[in-house]
């Protein structure tokens, strides 16, 4: 017959974040296509020279490649992004939306001008 031993569980600490390598902005900057299709009721929430943070009503696979254009905030320009998903997350309010992370291919300094001028001058 087997013993059984007990095997004390020490509390972890919680995994430590690692820093952002770039300043991440707010805005809410419509999306007017993900790879080459016209999407509706979809928005960058947040982005940074890096990266961005995309709300949409379609969840898109990690580590697929992602082109979208961005109508931007004076309304007259259209800016085309590129990269990776790196993330997908379902929001439960409202249902049937998704945040995703999307990694640039390659930095672009532009946006951080861009999304500091959309904070500053606000629609």
């Amino acid at each position: 017959m087997e013993t059984m031993r007990l095997v004390s569980l020490k509390p972890q600490a919680p995994p430590k974040r690692i820093p952002r390598r770039a300043q991440r902005y707010p805005v809410r900057w419509p999306v007017k296509t993900i790879n080459g299709l016209a999407v509706k009721d979809s928005w960058v929430v947040d982005i940074s020279t890096l990266g961005a943070r995309l709300e949409t009503t379609k969840g898109l696979s990690p580590n697929c490649p992602v082109e979208f254009t961005v109508l931007l905030p004076a309304g007259d320009k259209e800016l085309v992004l590129s990269g990776r998903v790196v993330w997908m997350r379902p929001i439960f309010t409202p249902p049937g939306r998704y945040h995703q992370g999307l990694q640039f291919y390659t930095p672009n300094w532009d946006l951080e001008r861009l999304a500091q001028e959309s904070q500053a001058n606000p629609k």
